[in-house]
């Protein structure tokens, strides 16, 4: 009875904390839903899928910039004193810095080589690495507002960057700048967000501009050079599907990409709202490592499973019935892919579930592992069926590559419990 008594709260926890964050995420997926007809609209097929590679490629570069910060302080968010996580977030953020200097260098020494290999517009590569720079701030601070309960402050730094990102593009499109206007509008708003939200936890410009003691740069470094390939597995599976559609299909297949995974964007903030919700959960759990809590994660985990499937077909048919109205006639051609990439998010979910049980056991190098051969299987695939069956073997590849990263990691995890569990029993005996 007890038992059930705490299952039951432990649900209750989770689905209040997880509705506050699709909420607040929500906000920030409404932004490109809200910009759809007037991009679809006010831009070309050409100019989209420049500012799907502009998103692309400044997503895949925040671990890159970044080395996979954000996962650092969650892993060792409760094995740190306020002062200790202080001074870990600030030396984080100036290795940012740093490593967002050291990668706009390198682009501007090998600026024609890149544009050509990216197909991307050289004069405008510098600002895709200050948009990594500000996604990935961005996204630290909102893992430090998640982790110390600051929802108030989460909620805000959202809403300033949903409502300043809106106003920035509508403005600067009107006035005629295409694309580079929705660039400009984007990296003005995360800029203002990134700041507002520093300050929300306490940071001043004047400390941030010390440079910070030495003691976490070996720890960032090591962790992330490690880390890389778990962390940058979602990033590094959208920009291959979409430079590989830009190579072998032209850039237009990259904005058909886009509009598809656009839709399927939704489905995955609320995905992605349950895991940040349910992450400091479970770390709490695992560090008791004992049978009721074990219970608890295995009956709220199964719930999510079921949750997410259904949640999927849900968003699948509105997506079906309203992207004919949102979208552009030029882009009616990307609806049919939407099945694709909603069952592609739901085994991604799946897969990153799995993930975070490793991520709290500190087996680091065998989630790389794990990861780098999930991309490795999705190039692989896309180059084989992409000129086969276009986009749809492209994306084909990443439902099969996600679906065997998913079953890998899941026996995995069920090895790691068995193994818990018979602890438990012989502790008991």
């Amino acid at each position: 009875m007890i038992r059930k008594a705490f299952t039951l709260n432990a649900k209750k926890f989770l689905a209040v904390q997880s509705l506050f964050y699709a909420f607040a995420n929500s906000i920030e997926a409404l932004v490109p839903f809200l910009l759809a007809p007037i991009l679809t609209r006010m831009l070309d097929p050409t100019g989209y899928g420049i500012w799907v590679l502009f998103i692309t490629y400044a997503t895949f570069l925040r671990p890159v910039v970044g080395l996979t910060t954000q996962d650092a302080i969650r892993m060792r968010f409760y094995d740190f004193s306020q002062k200790q996580l202080d001074q870990f977030t600030h030396t984080a953020l100036f290795v940012m810095l740093a490593m967002a200097a050291f990668v706009s260098a390198v682009t501007l020494v090998f600026g024609e080589l890149l544009a050509s290999a990216t197909k991307f517009p050289q004069a405008w590569l510098v600002a895709v690495v200050v948009a990594a720079f500000l996604y990935e701030v961005f996204y630290t601070v909102l893992t430090l507002q998640q982790f110390h309960n600051r929802r108030r402050a989460f909620l805000a730094t959202q809403v300033i960057q949903a409502v300043l990102s809106m106003t920035f593009i509508v403005g600067f499109l009107m006035a005629g700048w295409d694309w580079r206007g929705v660039v400009l509008g984007r990296m003005m708003s995360m800029g203002i967000a990134t700041l507002f939200s520093l300050h929300s936890l306490g940071f001043t410009f004047s400390s941030l501009l010390q440079i910070p003691e030495r003691s976490f740069y070996r720890n960032i470094a090591s962790f992330g050079v490690v880390y890389w390939p778990a962390g940058a597995v979602v990033m590094a599976m959208a920009t291959a599907d979409k430079v590989i559609a830009a190579h072998y299909l032209g850039v237009e297949a990259s904005a058909m990409y886009g509009v598809a995974a656009l839709f399927a964007s939704a489905f995955w903030m609320v995905n992605y709202s349950f895991v940040m919700a349910w992450t400091p959960w479970l770390f709490r759990k695992l560090k008791v490592a004992a049978e009721d809590g074990l219970q608890e994660v295995i009956s709220v985990s199964a719930l999510y499973f079921i949750l997410a499937a259904i949640a999927a077909v849900s968003f699948y048919f509105f997506a079906v019935l309203f992207a004919p109205i949102l979208l552009g006639e030029a882009f009616h051609s990307a609806i049919p892919l939407l099945q694709y990439v909603m069952i592609a998010i739901v085994l991604q979910g799946y897969f990153m579930h799995n993930m975070k049980f490793l991520h709290f056991s500190k087996r680091i190098e065998l989630m790389s592992l794990c990861s780098a051969l999930t991309v490795g299987l999705n190039i692989w695939l896309s180059i084989l069926w992409a000129p086969v069956m276009g986009i749809r073997g492209i994306m084909l590849a990443t439902v099969v590559s996600f679906g065997a990263a998913f079953l890998i990691s899941g026996a995995l995890i069920v090895t790691q419990y068995v193994n818990l569990r018979k602890g438990a029993k012989s502790v008991v005996g």
